[in-house]
């Protein structure tokens, strides 16, 4: 069965950027969580780098990757800059690796055929330590700059849009055909397991680790009205 590793950036005494009162680590955890479950329900094997908030260095990321012997590596990042103007969305791979431009190629392009962006910065190589130490084809995808008020509302809530279309890009690259789920059973009515809704970020995350011990994979929302973690 063919590995995915799944890079959420920064993470514990690393925020990352910060920007519109969110935190880079936040938003990259998310959507690796929730990428993971799309490609898991393709049959995918996902590993990642976290599932909480922690910290990891760039070299152990990297090295855990290659001890599983991935077959990609993604990992998530939100850009920022000075100017506030500065939008738009990026993914790097490392030089002179052409799978690598490949696979930066199908998630730009996917996620950019969601309309989610109008600014397109491209596809680019970076000397990256988590690029150039990945032994397997690897990118890295700016999802948006947190410091821009545009970028930072569809970080904030077009997470699960940003998942699939990084996903889809992913599945085309591995030459597997996406499965979009049908959600919709009765009418207008939708039906979703919740497994606990908790305000404290760690016990909505102790919750998500009793569940992947049992074998059922989850993620964590953030519910905006109610301020609460749903899993």
């Amino acid at each position: 069965m063919v590995r995915v590793f799944i890079d959420a950036g920064h993470g514990g005494k690393d925020p990352g950027a910060i920007g519109n009162g969110m935190r880079e680590k936040d938003i990259t955890l998310l959507v690796a969580k929730k990428l993971g479950a799309i490609l898991e329900r393709h049959n995918v094997n996902v590993s990642y780098s976290r599932i909480m908030d922690k910290y990891v260095s760039l070299n152990e990321r990297a090295r855990m990757a290659n001890n599983i012997k991935a077959d990609i590596f993604v990992s998530i990042h939100t850009n920022s800059y000075k100017y506030q103007s500065v939008q738009g969305l990026e993914t790097f791979s490392y030089p002179g690796s052409s799978k690598g431009r490949k696979l930066a190629k199908y998630i730009q392009d996917s996620i950019i055929e969601t309309k989610l962006y109008t600014k397109d910065r491209g596809i680019k190589t970076a000397n990256f330590a988590v690029l150039r130490q990945s032994k397997m084809p690897a990118t890295l995808v700016e999802l948006g700059f947190i410091t821009n008020k545009q970028d930072s509302q569809l970080l904030r809530t077009r997470q699960n849009n940003f998942s699939e279309a990084i996903a889809k890009g992913i599945l085309k690259y591995l030459e597997v055909k996406y499965i979009p789920v049908k959600e919709k059973l009765e009418g207008n009515k939708y039906f979703r397991v919740v497994a606990g809704s908790y305000k404290d970020r760690s016990l909505a995350e102790e919750q998500q680790l009793r569940l992947k011990e049992k074998g059922f994979d989850s993620f964590i929302d953030i519910y905006e009205d109610k301020q609460s973690l749903i899993l």
